[in-house]
């Protein structure tokens, strides 16, 4: 039976007004910070943020961005371009009302193999698929998101985590930068968290059966 942190762990789309205290959003960074990555890289970086003007920022260059897709499939398919402006509605613009929303940063983990590889010349779809499709940086990623989701549910807290805004991320990015200053060498926003008190009973979609995820050679 699992614990029931897995269990109460969901995507939160409503949060209630409540304050996250600085002590327990330090508690959960260093919780996501915990996490395993490959050769110890902890290619992680988290920017909390607060402030509601800037948040307000983030959205308001996230609309932008989103239009401006709509905009283009609205050409094509003026169904699909209604759907995606339902989607950002419903599924990344939420994250602007949590009382934190935290930029995640991150950046490339070159994987044993991969350099050297390179200096054998070996064909470039081989180096790309070491470094992109197995993705061992998002996998270092990931880890440290899930700390953090599971810390949070400990102490009380929901969190989402979102990459659907991050056709949005470069704009993000520069907004930081020109508004606080903010940017880190080598790194790119790989996602964003959003958190916060829960407002309302908290459900997930069912997941897959056990038989569905899971093979074992004997």
């Amino acid at each position: 039976m699992l614990s029931s942190l897995y269990e109460n762990r969901h995507s939160v789309r409503r949060f209630k007004s409540e304050d996250v205290p600085e002590n327990d959003l330090e508690r959960i960074i260093m919780a996501a910070g915990t996490a395993p990555s490959g050769k110890n890289i902890q290619n992680w970086h988290f920017v909390a943020i607060k402030n509601r003007a800037l948040i307000q920022s983030i959205g308001t260059v996230i609309r932008e961005r989103s239009e401006a897709i709509a905009v283009g499939l609205d050409a094509l398919d003026a169904k699909k371009a209604n759907v995606f402006r339902k989607f950002v509605q419903g599924y990344t613009l939420f994250a602007l009302e949590a009382p934190v929303l935290i930029v995640v940063y991150t950046t490339y983990y070159y994987p044993s193999g991969y350099h050297e590889l390179k200096l054998i010349n070996a064909d470039a779809e081989v180096l790309e698929h070491l470094l992109l499709k197995r993705s061992p940086g998002m996998q270092n990623l990931g880890a440290a998101l899930e700390n953090f989701s599971l810390a949070a549910v400990e102490l009380g807290y929901g969190s989402c985590w979102l990459t659907s805004a991050n056709y949005a991320a470069s704009e993000i990015e520069a907004l930081l930068l020109s508004e606080i200053g903010f940017e880190k060498e080598g790194y790119f926003m790989g996602a964003m968290m959003a958190l916060g008190v829960p407002d309302g009973v908290q459900k997930s979609p069912k997941k897959k059966s056990l038989e569905e995820i899971y093979t074992l050679i004997r």
